[in-house]
């Protein structure tokens, strides 16, 4: 019991420094260096390896700290977030079923554009008049390139470093039986 409180304490503190660290740090870094979306590699790597509690609290906790930290209406980032870790769980369930690299990449890229979409539109909808459309702005399509390839980077290496701790995503080579 004990054990269990103190990994759903660490759970809490390794999400909520990912958001923080996301608001305080990263979105100040210099141009392609900001597009790093933390929080989101985070849920997708919780989703992939952890299962959908796991990447549901995560998107919970990290939405709470970002929607408190940025100035836009409180929930939008929760909310997108949610959303994205829901349609990234059909996603996994529905197309992609097997737990390789590929279908990490592929499910990180989907989670990316989805919540890019999502933030920006509602973004949009309630920016005051006069905004122009996101889909027309370059800076929507630079920032999905940039965040698009900062995601295929941590799916790389998350997905390599964790076949190299665990025996759990090894290839299986049959070998031939007898009459074979």
């Amino acid at each position: 019991m004990l054990k269990k409180i103190a990994q759903i304490i660490f759970f809490i503190i390794i999400v909520s420094l990912a958001a923080l660290a996301q608001f305080s740090f990263i979105s100040a870094l210099p141009s392609f260096w900001r597009y790093l979306n933390l929080p989101l590699i985070l849920i997708i790597f919780f989703l992939f390896f952890s299962g959908e509690r796991a990447a549901f609290g995560a998107a919970l906790i990290a939405g709470f700290w970002l929607d408190i930290l940025f100035f836009n209406f409180f929930g939008l980032r929760i909310i997108t977030l949610l959303v994205t870790a829901w349609l990234a769980q059909c996603l996994f369930l529905t197309w992609l079923t097997n737990r390789s690299l590929y279908s990490f990449l592929i499910l990180i890229l989907a989670a990316t554009l989805v919540y890019n979409f999502l933030t920006a539109f509602g973004l949009f909808l309630t920016a005051p008049d006069g905004t122009c459309f996101f889909l027309i702005k370059e800076s929507f399509w630079r920032g999905l390139v940039y965040q698009g390839a900062w995601s295929a980077l941590a799916a790389l290496l998350a997905f390599n470093l964790v076949s190299v701790l665990t025996r759990r995503f090894r290839p299986v080579f049959l070998e031939k039986g007898p009459g074979l």
